[in-house]
């Protein structure tokens, strides 16, 4: 073990002593980060931090995790390359893919039991990693300051999309963080993908017991319910997640290239 431990001390200090210097391409682009970075609304800084902070999100490549519905004895390996936002969605019956132009289904869009594997491809890997990717760039941001919602006060914090970000930019959001530890718990969320117009007619998805995974906050349970008038409604959906993974490395391209015979799965907005 401590021969383990001064080899990488050695590796670490040899490739400190001879870092190439960095481009002026790079300078830039380090410059344009840290200027959105500085754009970022208070208490969505606020909400970064708590979770990990948005420096440790983007250092890192690809993510995956198991999904498991309440209700359905199959669970889903869901892989995502946190770059490019490609996705793999595995599962005992079928497959789903995005390859950053195409969603696709093998064996066919029928045997996923989703109504739009297109919709449905990205939808829990963006509930799982928010507050992170509400740092994104297309995103409009509005403090709503202290709500309350059946009794219990949360610092919100409106968002919504600029043209073309996304498959539905007329959705909304409203996250709620708790006012003292500025952790996310609860999310209100429209749904436009089917119509493509905007409205206020939110769902309520609640966030459970967080974990820390290489020094970030992810949910480890999202209940999903019916929300009206300020209230939380029935419940509609359970969705446990575990062993979640995160890593440096790209994942292998491969991975979201379209299989012989998949079905593609168009875009559903009118």
């Amino acid at each position: 073990m401590k021969k383990i431990a001064i080899s990488l001390l050695c590796l670490i200090a040899f490739g400190a002593c001879n870092q190439t210097p960095k481009s002026d391409s790079e300078n830039i682009a380090s410059e344009e980060a840290q200027e959105t970075k500085n754009n970022y609304p208070e208490l969505l800084t606020a909400a970064l931090e708590a979770h990990g902070g948005i420096d440790q999100w983007n250092s890192f490549s690809t993510m995956q995790y198991d999904l498991s519905m309440a209700g359905n004895d199959q669970t889903e390996t869901h892989i995502i390359d946190l770059n490019k936002r490609l996705v793999r969605i595995n599962s005992e019956n079928f497959t789903i893919g995005f390859d950053g132009k195409e969603v696709w289904a093998s064996p066919t869009i029928e045997a996923t039991g989703k109504n739009s594997p297109r919709f449905y491809h990205n939808l829990f890997f963006y509930f799982f990693a928010i507050p992170y990717v509400l740092a994104d760039p297309g995103i409009n941001y509005d403090d709503l300051g202290t709500v309350k919602i059946m009794d219990k006060e949360y610092r919100a914090l409106k968002v919504s999309f600029n043209e073309g970000v996304g498959d539905a930019d007329e959705d909304l959001y409203i996250a709620h963080f708790n006012p003292e530890t500025f952790k996310l718990e609860l999310l209100l969320y429209t749904v436009t993908y089917y119509t493509g117009e905007k409205h206020e007619n939110y769902n309520a998805l609640k966030y459970g017991a967080y974990k820390n995974v290489n020094g970030l906050l992810f949910p480890m349970s999202l209940k999903g319910h019916k929300y009206d008038s300020g209230k939380i409604g029935d419940l509609r959906y359970d969705v446990t997640f575990s062993n979640v993974a995160l890593s440096k490395e790209p994942a292998v391209d491969s991975l979201f290239v379209m299989p012989e015979g998949a079905e593609v799965d168009s875009l559903k907005v009118n």
